[in-house]
């Protein structure tokens, strides 16, 4: 009797070490992009802020400037193309870790009528969420076209990257936490500013049908909602351009119908974004570019609710730690600019 409960019990340590090892190593091999969906488990019931919405959403949300300048601690759980339907599920598994306060949505995707726009930004957008009902809810949700033989690789990626040994690089095992999940990158791209569309163009329905679920979720957890969109520009697509901001346009009616804050930075000025120095690209913010948008974020914060500045407190001691190691890497890009010169 004795033999077989050891038995048993060598077993049980035997599948659950598997199981660790197993898991750990899908997580390294998986593909990891700008404001990884994972990360947010890391500081659990700490946040204050969560930024979320595409690749605009992570050029544009600082949370080092967050801290430093209104004491308030935020992450950024952005994906490249993320659209409304995939932020509602990241959502959904954010709040089984976090109790924000505020919810800054950027609206840049939410021109796309699909529930996702391609495989690799689906992936990376939810490739992190640990497997549980969320994980399984997005899967069915999200792919219910798709056999579920397609849906197995989503449940477990390690069946997609089982192949990746060769391409692993230094970030697979070590990420830029003190950014959480924000960019680092001060390239600067001039370009003019274009205008603005008079009208405006209707938004797709499923950005409605998700939209709806996320105001709903966060008026369920006393979340308040703001949503802004980020300026960009255009290289060569100035009808694609247009197209796009006149979905701002006729946003920012409908939040205005429903109760719920718009900051459109494009068309007020109020972050002082300039087209010449605050630009990576034509549609992305740098970093200096996406410290002004947190600036003007912040001060809305300040204005409109009451949250704690949690400065001077030891028990965010390591908030500021970041801070300093995000100030360290400014100042060392420009003394190595210096010594260029």
């Amino acid at each position: 009797m004795k033999k077989n409960v050891r038995w048993i019990f060598a077993a049980v340590v035997f599948v659950v070490i598997g199981l660790m090892l197993f898991f750990n190593i899908s997580e390294v091999l998986r593909r990891k992009g700008g404001g990884a969906a994972d990360m947010v488990h890391s500081f659990y019931d700490t946040l204050d802020v969560l930024c979320m919405g595409s690749s605009h959403g992570y050029s544009a949300f600082q949370p080092n400037t967050l801290w430093n300048e209104f004491g308030l601690t935020s992450y950024v759980l952005c994906s490249q193309r993320q659209t409304a339907a995939t932020t509602y599920y990241l959502l959904q598994e954010a709040l089984k870790y976090q109790k924000p306060k505020v919810l800054f949505l950027e609206s840049y995707y939410f021109f796309s009528a699909k529930k996702y726009t391609d495989e690799a930004a689906l992936r990376l957008a939810i490739d992190g969420i640990r497997l549980g009902r969320v994980k399984h809810e997005a899967i069915q949700d999200l792919l219910s076209g798709h056999s579920k033989k397609e849906w197995l690789s989503y449940y477990l990626p390690f069946l997609k990257y089982h192949g990746r040994w060769n391409d692993l690089k230094n970030t697979d095992f070590h990420s830029d936490n003190y950014l959480k999940g924000s960019i680092f990158d001060f390239e600067v791209y001039p370009m003019e500013e274009p205008e603005l569309p008079e009208d405006g163009r209707e938004i797709p329905d499923v950005v409605y049908e998700y939209l709806e679920k996320v105001i709903a979720l966060c008026e369920e957890n006393e979340i308040q909602l703001v949503l802004f969109t980020a300026p960009y520009g255009y290289e060569d697509d100035l009808k694609g351009y247009l197209k796009k901001q006149q979905i701002n346009e006729t946003l920012e009616s409908y939040l205005e119908q429903q109760g719920i804050p718009y900051l459109y930075f494009q068309k007020t000025k109020e972050a002082g974004i300039d087209f010449a120095t605050d630009f990576r690209d034509y549609a992305h913010l740098n970093t200096n570019g996406a410290m002004k948008i947190t600036r003007s974020l912040g001060k809305y914060i300040t204005e409109h609710y009451a949250l704690p500045d949690h400065r001077g407190d030891e028990a965010y001691q390591s908030w500021q730690e970041d801070y300093e190691a995000f100030q360290s890497r400014i100042n060392a890009m420009y003394a190595k600019k210096n010594e260029q010169e």
